[in-house]
């Protein structure tokens, strides 16, 4: 069953095909079930690589009218990859009180540290911080906001080799997705960007083999997420790539998130 709940549009300012064109796509390579899910904008445009806040309800408009343009071909759900941070919670129950908005993912590429201080990941040197990003996962995932948590490995963008603080934190992500019944996604994407050198060995950003070699065998959900930035990736190789490697691995895998 063909489906797929993390996808981009030209909308967020880093991706290609308007929503109706990524509809047509998906009917044309038999999903099922699209979620849209551009990066959620804040008020005052703070964060970037996003749409901007003023274009926030023009986007959950246009998901409508595609919604039922071709509501007999395909379920199509509206939604929002979106980082945590909890001073923004009323934000978050505002777009889910919004019958245009179906659902949100946790995106960790930052989080709020223990001081209230914005950390983003990419800038993370010190390796023991990797922890603090997934205790605040995990803290996300308490709340009941997000479907789901996107590239949950994402700290393997670190210029680092993969170690025993990348395991605490898989641990605890791990843990907590089990806890709260919150998905890890194997994301698409990341074996699109290819493996490059990192620290003193050549690999995946993420996908971190790690992380999935804790996860086999254990009660955590797993979904595959194309991350798809443009129409055509849908279902790429990598995307079939994904699929096959959740299917063959000891994984609890789920292909349908809304109920």
């Amino acid at each position: 069953m063909l489906t797929n709940y993390h996808t981009h549009c030209n909308m967020c300012g880093h991706a290609g095909g308007t929503i109706e064109e990524y509809v047509v796509e998906a009917i044309k390579k038999g999903f099922v079930e699209l979620g849209m899910s551009d990066h959620l904008p804040y008020e005052g445009d703070i964060y970037g690589s996003r749409m901007s806040y003023e274009d926030k309800d023009r986007y959950l408009d246009e998901i409508s009218r595609v919604k039922s343009k071709y509501e007999n071909k395909i379920k199509v759900y509206s939604g929002f990859e979106a980082e945590y941070l909890p001073s923004f919670h009323k934000y978050y129950e505002q777009l889910l009180n919004d019958s245009r908005c179906d659902y949100l993912l946790l995106g960790v590429h930052f989080y709020e540290n223990k001081n209230g201080v914005v950390e983003y990941v990419h800038n993370i040197k010190d390796t023991a911080k990797y922890v603090d990003y997934a205790m605040a996962a995990v803290e996300a995932m308490k709340t009941g906001y997000f479907k789901y948590i996107c590239h949950p490995d994402y700290i393997g963008v670190g210029n680092v080799d993969i170690g025993d603080d990348h395991r605490k934190a898989f641990d605890l992500l791990i843990e907590g997705s089990i806890k709260y019944n919150v998905p890890l996604e194997y994301n698409a994407n990341g074996l699109r960007r290819g493996i490059t050198p990192l620290g003193t060995t050549v690999r995946y950003q993420y996908p971190v083999d790690k992380l999935w070699t804790m996860a086999r065998n254990s009660e955590t959900k797993v979904i595959v997420g194309c991350d798809a930035h443009s129409p055509e990736l849908l279902y790429d190789e990598y995307m079939q790539e994904a699929l096959q490697f959740v299917a063959k691995g000891k994984y609890n895998v789920i292909d349908k998130l809304m109920d």
